[in-house]
C-alpha cells in the first residue's frame, strides 16, 4: 500500500508538470541541505504539461508561410491578397507582434503617392485588426501586438478547459493585406515582414 501511494504521488507530480514555483528553504545552524531535482529529456513543447520554464522561447512552435504576396490592377486601385494561416502548435499561448516592415530591392524607387498597405489579422484574441505598413508611399510600420493565439488545445490560461483532440480552433489565426494604389504600369515591389513571438506564461 505504501509503495502504491508513493507511485501515485510521483505520477501526479509528473503529469501535473514541473511548472510549480519552487519553495525556498532556509538553512540555519546546519551544515548541509538537500534539493530535489527533476529533469526531462525530450521535452515536447506541444504538450501543456511539458517541463519547460514559463516564458521560455522553447515554448514557441508556430506554423506560418515563408512568403506572401499582394497585388492590384491598373483598372482597380484596391489591393488584394490571399489569406494566410497562422497556427500555434505550442503547449502555451503565443503572442504575435509586428516587429518591422522593411523595403528590399524593387523595380522602382518611385511609388504611387496614394499607395497605402495594411496588414489585417483575424483570430480569437486580436489586439490590432488592421495595422498600417505603408501610407502615401512611405513606410509607416511601427512595432506592436497583432494577436495572441491560444495553445494547441485552445487554452489561453491553465484554467481554460482543453479542447477535444483535433478540435482546437482558438490556436489559429489569419493575415492578409489590403490598401490601395494607382498604378499605370507594372511595379515589382519587395518587402520583408518581420514578426516577433512571445510565449505567454500560464
Amino acid at each position: 500500500m505504501k509503495k502504491l501511494l508513493s507511485t501515485l504521488l510521483v505520477s501526479t507530480a509528473v503529469f501535473a508538470g514541473a511548472q510549480a514555483v519552487s519553495a525556498d528553504q532556509d538553512v540555519v545552524a546546519n551544515t548541509d541541505a538537500d534539493i530535489a531535482v527533476a529533469g526531462t529529456l525530450g521535452a515536447d513543447n506541444t504538450k501543456p504539461g511539458a517541463t519547460i520554464p514559463e516564458g521560455d522561447k522553447d515554448w514557441i512552435n508556430v506554423t506560418l508561410p515563408t512568403d506572401a504576396i499582394f497585388y492590384n490592377k491598373t483598372s482597380d486601385i484596391a489591393i488584394k491578397s490571399p489569406t494566410y494561416n497562422l497556427t500555434n502548435n505550442s503547449g502555451r499561448p503565443v503572442k504575435i507582434s509586428l516587429d518591422k516592415f522593411t523595403q528590399g530591392a524593387s523595380s522602382s524607387t518611385t511609388l504611387p503617392g496614394d499607395f497605402d498597405l495594411n496588414i489585417d489579422v483575424t483570430g480569437d484574441k486580436v489586439a490590432s485588426a488592421s495595422t498600417s505598413l505603408v501610407k502615401g508611399g512611405t513606410l509607416t510600420a511601427t512595432p506592436g501586438e497583432l494577436l495572441t493565439l491560444a495553445n494547441s488545445v485552445d487554452q489561453h490560461t491553465a484554467a481554460d478547459t482543453p479542447s477535444a483532440v483535433g478540435g482546437a480552433t482558438k490556436n489559429k489565426g489569419t493575415f492578409t493585406f489590403s490598401g490601395q494604389a494607382t498604378a499605370t504600369t507594372d511595379l515589382n515591389l519587395a518587402y520583408t515582414l518581420s514578426l516577433k513571438f512571445e510565449a505567454v506564461k500560464f
